[in-house]
C-alpha cells in the first residue's frame, strides 16, 4: 500500500522570463532564497533541474509525510517498504517520464536554522533510499523561520 501524501504544485513559469540556471550552489541558494522565503509549515519541497542545473517544470511541496521514514504504515503486509524508499521510487519514476536529471530537497519547518532530528533521518533515509533508486541529489536544504540552510552530509550522515 503507498505512502499516502498531498502534493500541489507551485508554478513558477510567472516568476522570470528565462529559466534560472543554477549551475551552481551559490546561484541554487539564491534562486531558492527568492522563492521560498520562511517556513509556514511542516513540508517537503522538490525541485527538479536539467543536467545543466536549469530548473523544470513546477516546484512542488509535499506535505503529510509520515513522522519516521524508516518504520511501515499500520496496516501494511508483507512486501511493504518504509516510506523514504517509496518516496525514492515515486521521485525516480518521475524523473525517468520527463527526463529530468536532478532533484534538490527543502525541509520545511517552524524554528530555528539548527538541524532536528526529524530533518535529519528524513534527509539520510531519502538520501539513501535515492542512491538505490540512482536518483542524482542535487542539494538538501531546511527552510525555517529566518531563511534557508544548506545541508552538508555532514548534518544528516
Amino acid at each position: 500500500m503507498p505512502v499516502p501524501v498531498r502534493l500541489s504544485v507551485m508554478d513558477t513559469s510567472a516568476a522570470a522570463d528565462q529559466p534560472a540556471r543554477l549551475s551552481d550552489d551559490t546561484a541554487l541558494t539564491a534562486h531558492l532564497e527568492t522563492l521560498l522565503q520562511g517556513a509556514l509549515r511542516r513540508q517537503f519541497w522538490m525541485i527538479f533541474l536539467d543536467e545543466e542545473g536549469e530548473e523544470l517544470g513546477p516546484v512542488m511541496p509535499c506535505d503529510d509525510l509520515p513522522p519516521d521514514p524508516r518504520g511501515l504504515a499500520r496496516g501494511q503486509g508483507p512486501g511493504a517498504r518504509p516510506p523514504a524508499e517509496v518516496l525514492a521510487h515515486w521521485i525516480a519514476g518521475l524523473m525517468d517520464e520527463f527526463e529530468v536529471a536532478q532533484v534538490v530537497f527543502v525541509w520545511e519547518r517552524r524554528g530555528g536554522r539548527r538541524i532536528g532530528e526529524d530533518e535529519r533521518v528524513w534527509a539520510r533515509e531519502l538520501g539513501r533510499a535515492c542512491v538505490h533508486e540512482a536518483v542524482r541529489v542535487r542539494a538538501q536544504f531546511l527552510l525555517h523561520d529566518r531563511g534557508l540552510r544548506v545541508l552538508a552530509p555532514d548534518d544528516y550522515l
